[in-house]
């Protein structure tokens, strides 16, 4: 394989975890122009921060190579960290254009999780977009804890140069929904998006509470994007075993 370059519509980012050679790296998931979704690994913070930092929507060109990993899984490419340029920011700023986004994001829906399953079992497809036909619950599986107003602190890599780091939370929420498997099963998915844990963190100082915390997470997460939004998820893989979670979520208004 060899690097090339491509143009990619950036859709979420998965909350990042440790790496020892990188600092804090984020799973970050887009589009390409050929319509096709793409996973950049790994992406260190120093993308994420400042006024540069990458955003949900920006447009990005990036020098990339197809990786192969333990599951084989076909989105997955490495990047050169030091070639990404954001070129254009126009479905961030200044105003929200969902009908633009959803000329790039919604043709790639898939009918259902178990549709998902079996195009990873044909063809190693780890990436997809989920319509819920019916949510059900948003879900803790621990207690909240209040975190630091400010989020971040830096670290030094193995080579010696300073990068920033995020708070380290449990991966703790759930949605449970229905999809257009034929048997009618309710999926109960862990949720990894990395607004929702923003959210969680930053909230905190203000509300001090973890009961009223919970509250307004579930008013936002859950009865918001009931009434309000038409709620999708990004659904990707594991990168050790086959097991799809809801990488972010993708709510344009109904």
């Amino acid at each position: 394989m060899s690097w090339e370059k491509k143009r990619i519509t950036i859709i979420t980012k998965a909350y990042p975890e440790p790496s020892q050679k990188h600092g804090d790296v984020a799973c970050t998931v887009g589009i390409t122009e050929e319509g096709e979704w793409i996973r950049l690994y790994p992406i260190d913070m120093r993308h994420f921060v400042g006024a540069n930092k990458i955003s949900k929507y920006d447009v990005i060109e990036v020098m990339c190579e197809k990786d192969t990993d333990k599951l084989g899984r076909k989105e997955s490419h490495k990047v050169r960290a030091d070639s990404i340029t954001i070129i254009d920011r126009g479905l961030t700023k200044p105003k929200v254009d969902w009908v633009a986004r959803n000329k790039i994001v919604l043709p790639g829906v898939s009918c259902s999780i178990q549709e998902l399953k079996d195009a990873y079992e044909s063809d190693k497809t780890s990436l997809g977009l989920i319509r819920p036909t019916e949510l059900l619950d948003f879900i803790k599986t621990d207690q909240l804890e209040i975190y630091e107003r400010n989020g971040w602190s830096f670290t030094v890599n193995l080579d010696g140069e300073m990068i920033p780091k995020v708070t380290k939370i449990p991966h703790i929420f759930k949605y449970k929904f229905k999809c257009q498997c034929c048997n009618d099963s309710e999926h109960n998915m862990q949720c990894e998006d990395w607004e929702l844990f923003e959210s969680y963190r930053s909230w905190g100082p203000r509300y001090q509470d973890p009961d009223i915390l919970w509250g307004k997470l579930k008013e936002r997460y859950f009865d918001w994007m009931l009434k309000e939004r038409d709620i999708h998820f990004v659904m990707g893989m594991y990168s050790q075993y086959p097991t799809w979670f809801i990488i972010g979520i993708y709510y344009p208004p109904k």
